[in-house]
């Protein structure tokens, strides 16, 4: 008679992640079927696998903020700096729209946008806005993501200055502000709007519009 192969019927770790992984079975199926070592933790009374995404890749957000490996300061146009021109005799309601994006293997650690509106010369005000495309519209259908302002904010005639900022105790000047620095990885685009919102321009003038913040290490995939 020939000599028969014997199989093993252990399921292997890596077939486990592979059904897991597919949604054939459950983590509590998996734990059933694996004969090694499966770190699980109680979680509300409830056995449950460790998360490691919770336990490693978030905490790797902290450690991304403590490599400072470059300055955002709205000193390089088309990088951290984006000027909207606003012509001569423009009509009401002229919209202009410009963007920056955070270049392919980098990862910004946002602290303030800042928007220049400068003097328009007569009675001309203009409407700003800026959107980040990591926020979800709940309301808008521009397809920017969210803006940072509800509504636009309108520039004084003698033109206007203002920072929309994210960091440490940043809205002790102001409630809009955020506590966290705003962390955008790359493809993470920025809009900014301008609309003539009072009389046709009086003047052609630059409107700006400047990140500041820093270049962090980028650890999360």
């Amino acid at each position: 008679m020939g000599k028969q192969d014997v199989k093993s019927k252990v399921v292997s770790p890596a077939e486990i992640v592979r059904a897991l992984q597919s949604g054939s079975i459950t983590t509590a199926q998996a734990q059933q079927m694996f004969n090694g070592v499966m770190p699980i933790g109680d979680y509300k009374g409830i056995a449950s696998v460790f998360d490691l995404d919770k336990l490693v890749n978030q905490p790797s957000i902290l450690a991304e903020q403590q490599h400072v490996l470059g300055i955002l300061s709205g000193r390089e146009e088309d990088y951290d700096l984006q000027i909207v021109g606003v012509v001569l005799a423009e009509v009401i309601g002229t919209a202009h729209v410009a963007q920056l994006t955070v270049p392919d293997d980098e990862l910004w650690f946002v602290q303030a946008i800042e928007t220049t509106v400068p003097a328009s010369g007569g009675v001309s005000q203009y409407g700003t806005n800026w959107f980040c495309s990591l926020w979800t519209d709940r309301v808008g259908a521009l397809g920017y993501g969210q803006p940072f302002w509800g509504a636009e904010q309108l520039s004084a005639v003698g033109g206007s200055n203002w920072f929309d900022e994210f960091g440490v105790a940043p809205n002790v000047f102001a409630v809009s502000n955020k506590q966290p620095v705003l962390r955008a990885p790359a493809g993470t685009v920025f809009t900014f709007i301008v609309t003539t919102r009072t009389l046709a321009c009086d003047l052609a003038l630059n409107v700006t519009f400047q990140v500041w913040g820093y270049l962090g290490k980028p650890l999360l995939v």
